[in-house]
């Protein structure tokens, strides 16, 4: 099998596309904040300097950017260009792409500007998960795609949680600031569990010649209950056994479903297994936060293999499908990207795997853990932005 991107030179204009479609510009910014935020993570860490803004704590900026900053700018670029597919509707481009984008960028940089006060802060970054919101909604309703008006109450709730960690860091509510975090990772795991029960066996049986995955419509009703059941568990009754019964039953369900989609062959198409191994490393957390709870490991290790192996490998695996599809190409990758999706479950398997067996060099891990996640973005910031940069290499729009 070719890992080659086919790209006929003759088709390719040097035309500056970045805001032509959603997926574009907030695939761009996640790619380079990516990087970028775990850079400052480890400068924090290394003692390089003792705080990261005056409005958030360095804890609680890290958990913010990476799920509100880098997942969010993900979540909206996917959904911002989904829509559009499911409707048959462009959603969003142009001037109004602009300005959605400012906004995205104001969030991030607010909280280092110390002559705003407290509430344009947290203003300047609340107003971006509504506006997704509402601007998917529109074309869902016109449509009267009820099956997909889901995805607006779900960030409807993100924006919630959001609401949470704003309040928190201005000191309006006594929630601690990673409350809101962490209910936010449930969302996104629950977003992600929704949306690859859809597309993760259809891009399997696209993908794989021969290849038919397997579902129990029983299992799969349960999925999405089983994240919002342990969601409610985690963040009223914390590390109590319910927690940890609840978290082994969804580890024994989501475990299921992805026995379901498996087949060897998927060995074959990188672009199929980066997002089959991404799922497992959600089932490696479920049952990481099981054995937390009833302190046979750290509660740590289970949010890693969360963030780090589940959100991160699935985000990077899904930007880098989607673009291909939506810029004309084929459905291949080439070298260095298998580079890439190999360093990042290398960087998971250091956060998360390593230092559980050798905990005395746990700093270690993390260090190398984060340069390897800063490589695999890297790279998937330099193959990449040519695509969201120029016109589609088959001419047409979008």
């Amino acid at each position: 099998m070719s890992l080659q991107i086919d790209e006929p030179e003759n088709k390719i204009v040097n035309k500056f596309s970045l805001f032509a479609l959603g997926f574009r510009p907030f695939f761009y910014f996640a790619a380079v904040f990516a990087p970028l935020l775990i850079l400052t993570w480890l400068s924090l860490i290394n003692g390089k300097f003792t705080t990261i803004s005056q409005y958030y704590s360095p804890v609680g900026w890290h958990a913010h950017e990476m799920l509100f900053g880098y997942t969010v700018a993900v979540i909206a670029g996917f959904l911002l260009t989904a829509v559009g597919n499911w409707t048959g509707v462009k959603v969003i481009s142009g001037r109004r792409l602009i300005l959605l984008s400012v906004v995205f960028l104001l969030g991030r940089l607010a909280p280092f500007i110390t002559e705003l006060p407290l509430w344009v802060i947290a203003v300047s970054d609340l107003l971006f998960i509504p506006l997704v919101a509402i601007i998917i909604a529109i074309p869902i309703v016109r449509a009267r795609q009820w099956s997909n008006i889901i995805f607006v109450p779900v960030l409807l709730l993100m924006a919630a949680a959001n609401l949470a960690v704003h309040l928190s860091a201005m000191n309006i509510i006594s929630l601690p600031v990673v409350s809101g975090s962490r209910a936010m990772l449930y969302l996104v795991i629950l977003l992600i569990v929704i949306m690859g029960g859809r597309v993760i066996p259809f891009f399997t049986e696209r993908g794989v010649a021969g290849v038919v995955t397997k579902k129990w419509n029983f299992i799969e009703n349960l999925l999405p209950l089983s994240i919002l059941l342990l969601a409610l568990s985690d963040l009223l009754y914390g590390d109590r056994p319910v927690t940890g019964y609840v978290a082994l039953l969804t580890f024994i369900l989501h475990s299921t479903r992805l026995y379901g989609w498996y087949h060897h062959k998927i060995w074959q198409v990188p672009l199929v297994w980066i997002l089959q191994v991404a799922y497992g490393w959600f089932i490696v957390g479920f049952i990481l936060k099981s054995l937390s709870v009833f302190h046979f490991s750290e509660s740590i290790f289970s949010l890693h293999a969360f963030t780090v192996g589940g959100i991160g490998i699935m985000t990077l695996g899904m930007m880098a499908r989607v673009s291909l599809g939506h810029t004309g190409r084929d459905m291949k990758i080439n070298r260095l990207m298998v580079l890439s999706f190999i360093l990042i479950n290398i960087a998971a398997i250091f956060r998360v795997l390593v230092p559980i067996f050798f905990p005395e060099s746990y700093l270690q891990w993390v260090q190398i853990s984060a340069w390897l996640w800063i490589g695999a973005f890297v790279i998937f910031l330099l193959v990449y932005t040519p695509m969201w940069v120029n016109v589609r290499v088959d001419g047409r729009e979008g």
